[in-house]
């Protein structure tokens, strides 16, 4: 009876202290929850889908609005470059912030404006695949919500580092042919591998060519049958597009040609230290000469690019807007962003929206976890109760 009277006092200062230290872990559990999982929801929860113009939803239309989601860059880190905890936090957060849009927008498609992997243009086979099934993870969709990529120049190189056989593997591992129209909802797009439009006649860029030919007839065509033309003979032996014709959008992963990101006005334009440093065509943009062809071949209402990092809305010189929009990967960008579009069969309205900042998390993180520790160090207890001090002492 009596070591039961003396372990009493030491049983009491153990479930203090345990108790001191569960609310420690409670509460770094909570701010843990709270910056990798809760500040995401509602950073893009303020991100809502754009408006169309009341006349163009009172417009006859067999169909709803197009909701579209638009990313760029992601950069899958592989085995050469890039530190493993940049890695692990950089994957997390780009996965985080995809999956809460989809939880929260539900878009009925989403595009990848290239660049998926940062190592396709030097991995393996065996690389290759392994990051393509870690980017297929982190990127799913629900069931419903379709999604197209286009080629960037990390995933299968330049034009002068870019083979067949590379071009072919991500082809099949994304479905990402050189050149394709698709059309989703009455509204047509048509996605370019940047790369193939070299103009140097290489089998990509003469297939690609090709390609664009007869995509630019079928427009062509099908514009003419809408208007109720007399078709020409060489109409008369082409497929035309299944639905009715609607000037096509154009998503590729280098932007048109342009000098710099000087007439950029978004807020995630490149920093006053980049803005003005000149484009180099083909390596930072499409040549001139290939943006004219591109441009007569689809005569497209929107243009949506990447490839930059930064993002920039500017209005071509024949009237047609362009998106360039920013990295997805907080490693490229401080501040990732994508795109919100709805798209109609006669307008398309857009918005830009922002990731959580990592300032800002790591504010939050630095914040919480002083408050965890005045919290231990300051307990709240009566003041009446016995220290385990004394309580020691009168024990012995």
């Amino acid at each position: 009876m009596g070591w039961i009277i003396v372990q009493i006092p030491e049983l009491f200062c153990f479930l203090l202290r345990t108790r001191r230290l569960f609310r420690f872990f409670f509460l770094f559990i909570c701010l843990l929850l709270y910056c990798e999982f809760f500040h995401y929801f509602i950073v893009l929860l303020f991100c809502k889908w754009p408006i169309l113009d009341v006349d163009t939803l009172q417009a006859p239309s067999k169909s709803n609005p197009l909701k579209v989601m638009i990313i760029a860059d992601t950069h899958i880190l592989g085995w050469r470059e890039g530190h493993w905890f940049d890695k692990l936090r950089r994957e997390w957060q780009m996965e985080r912030s995809f999956q809460t849009s989809m939880t929260i927008h539900r878009p009925d498609v989403v595009f990848i404006l290239g660049d998926l992997l940062d190592e396709g243009k030097w991995c393996s086979k065996a690389e290759f695949n392994y990051h393509v099934k870690r980017f297929k993870q982190m990127f799913a969709t629900p069931p419903g919500v379709e999604t197209y990529a286009v080629t960037g120049n990390h995933d299968v190189g330049f034009h002068y580092m870019m083979t067949e056989q590379k071009h072919k593997r991500f082809e099949e591992a994304f479905s990402a042919p050189s050149v394709q129209m698709v059309e989703i909802q009455g509204n047509i797009f048509v996605l370019l591998n940047s790369m193939s439009l070299e103009g140097d006649g290489c089998n990509l860029c003469s297939e690609a060519v090709s390609k664009l030919e007869k995509i630019s007839l079928q427009l062509k065509c099908s514009r003419e049958q809408l208007k109720k033309e007399k078709l020409s003979p060489a109409c008369k032996k082409i497929r035309k597009i299944t639905g009715t014709y609607t000037q096509p959008i154009l998503m590729q992963h280098f932007p048109m040609f342009r000098s710099s990101d000087h007439n950029c006005s978004t807020p995630d334009a490149a920093p006053p230290q980049e803005i003005d440093i000149p484009f180099r065509p083909k390596f930072d943009c499409l040549s001139e000469e290939a943006t004219k062809q591109v441009f007569k071949w689809v005569n497209p209402r929107l243009v949506v690019s990447g490839h930059t990092h930064h993002g920039c809305h500017r209005i071509h010189d024949n009237g047609v807007p362009e998106w360039t929009v920013a990295s997805f990967s907080w490693r490229n960008k401080k501040g990732p962003s994508f795109l919100l579009a709805v798209v109609s069969q006669t307008d398309f309205s857009v918005n830009q929206c922002f990731l959580p900042n990592e300032n800002t998390v790591f504010s939050v993180y630095i914040t919480g976890f002083i408050i965890i520790i005045l919290s231990m160090l300051l307990p709240r207890k009566p003041h009446h109760v016995t220290s385990c001090v004394d309580l020691s002492d009168k024990s012995s």
